[in-house]
C-alpha cells in the first residue's frame, strides 16, 4: 500500500466534490463521485493486498557477475558483466543503484546497460544487465573487487542490498594486431641455422686454408730448389779462375746427387759415382750427361791444364739444366698431391 498515492487521489476527489457542491449540482451527481471513492479505495486495497501477498511469497532477486575472459591479452579489452533477475508481473521491485566497481590493473573505457522482461509459464521475469568494458594495464593479474547493487521493494519500502563476487582476470603478452607481420618461430629458428652454417663453413675454408698455407710454408725445400738457388749465387762462370769455378761446380753436383739418391757421392770416383747412379735406378739420359761431366773435369783436372770458358759454360749449363727439370717435376708432382688433399 503507498499511503502517499492514496492521499493523492483521495485529495482530487474531495477538490471535485467541493466544486460540485459549490456549483449546486444534484444529488445523483454527488453520489455517483463519492461510489467511484469507495470504488478507488477498494481497489487500492486489493491491489495492497496482492503486493504484500507477493512480498509474502519472497519476490526472489537474483544477482550474478561474470568476467569475460578470464585471460586477456594486454592489448585487448575484458567486459564484466552484471546481471539481476526477478520475478515481478506486478512492478513492485524497483533498481536502486548499482555502484561502479573497484579495480586493480585495468581502466574503465565504456559501459552499457540494458532491460528486458521475459514472459514465461510463472509469468513475467524482469532482466536488468549493466555491462563494463575494461582496458588491462600492465602484464600480471587484473581484479574486480565485490561491488553493491541496491534494490527497493514497493510493496514493503524496504530497500534491499546484493554484493557481487570478487573476480580475477590474468593479463598477458600483446598479441600481433590484425594487418601486422610477425616472422613465425620456426622459419626465424631456419634461418638462424643457415645463418649459422654458412658461417661456420666460411670459418671452417678459413682455418683449412690458414692451415694448409702454414703447411706449405713449414714443408722442407726440395734438393733442386736449394741447389739452384746456391749456383746462381756461388758460381760465376764469368769470373776468373774458370778451372777453381769448374771444380766448385762439380763438387755442388756431387753434393745435389748424394742429397736426391742419397747415395756417397763426394767420396767416390767417377767410375764408382756412376755405377751407384745406375743402381739407384736414375734417369739413363742423366746418367750418361753426368758420366759426360764428370770425365771431361777429371781429364782438366789431371792434365793440368786451364779449363775453356766454353768448357765451363757448357759444365755449368748442364748442371742448371738438370736442377731446372728436376725441380719443374717437383712441382708438378706436389700440386697434383694438394689438390687431391683438397678434394678428400
Amino acid at each position: 500500500f503507498d499511503p502517499e498515492l492514496f492521499r493523492t487521489v483521495e485529495s482530487k476527489i474531495r477538490v471535485k466534490l467541493a466544486d460540485h457542491e459549490k456549483s449546486e449540482i444534484n444529488g445523483f451527481m454527488k453520489n455517483t463521485l463519492r461510489a467511484a471513492m469507495v470504488f478507488l479505495l477498494a481497489g487500492f486495497f486489493l491491489q495492497t493486498a496482492a503486493g504484500r501477498g507477493q512480498s509474502a511469497a519472497e519476490t526472489r532477486v537474483t544477482l550474478s557477475s561474470f568476467a569475460e575472459p578470464v585471460k586477456v591479452p594486454l592489448n585487448r579489452t575484458a567486459t564484466w558483466t552484471v546481471r539481476i533477475t526477478w520475478e515481478d508481473a506486478l512492478g513492485l521491485i524497483e533498481i536502486a543503484k548499482c555502484e561502479d566497481p573497484v579495480l586493480t590493473n585495468f581502466d574503465i573505457i565504456g559501459s552499457s546497460a540494458s532491460n528486458r522482461r521475459v514472459a514465461d509459464a510463472s509469468g513475467q521475469t524482469a532482466v536488468k544487465e549493466i555491462s563494463y568494458t575494461l582496458a588491462p594495464r600492465t602484464l600480471g593479474m587484473a581484479y574486480i573487487e565485490s561491488a553493491a547493487v541496491s534494490y527497493r521493494d514497493r510493496a514493503t519500502g524496504e530497500t534491499h542490498h546484493l554484493m557481487t563476487q570478487r573476480i580475477g582476470v590474468e593479463v598477458t603478452e600483446a598479441v600481433p594486431e590484425p594487418g601486422t607481420f610477425r616472422m613465425p618461430w620456426l622459419v626465424l629458428l631456419l634461418v638462424l641455422v643457415l645463418a649459422g652454417g654458412f658461417f661456420s663453413f666460411r670459418i671452417s675454408r678459413k682455418k683449412f686454408r690458414d692451415r694448409k698455407t702454414a703447411e706449405s710454408a713449414a714443408v722442407k725445400p726440395v734438393p733442386e730448389e736449394v741447389f739452384l738457388a746456391e749456383l746462381k749465387s756461388a758460381i760465376d762462370p764469368a769470373a776468373p779462375g774458370r778451372t777453381e769455378t769448374l771444380t766448385d761446380l762439380m763438387k755442388l753436383y756431387r753434393r745435389y746427387l748424394a742429397e736426391k739418391y742419397d747415395i756417397p757421392a763426394l767420396e767416390t770416383t767417377t767410375s764408382e759415382l756412376v755405377q751407384k747412379l745406375g743402381e739407384s735406378g736414375i734417369d739413363p739420359g742423366l746418367a750418361e750427361k753426368s758420366e759426360s761431366l764428370f770425365a771431361r773435369a777429371d781429364i782438366l783436372k789431371f792434365s793440368g791444364r786451364e779449363a775453356t770458358q766454353s768448357e765451363l759454360d757448357e759444365a755449368y749449363t748442364t748442371v742448371e739444366t738438370v736442377l731446372e727439370t728436376h725441380l719443374r717435376a717437383a712441382r708438378d708432382a706436389s700440386g697434383r698431391s694438394n689438390g687431391k688433399a683438397e678434394k678428400e
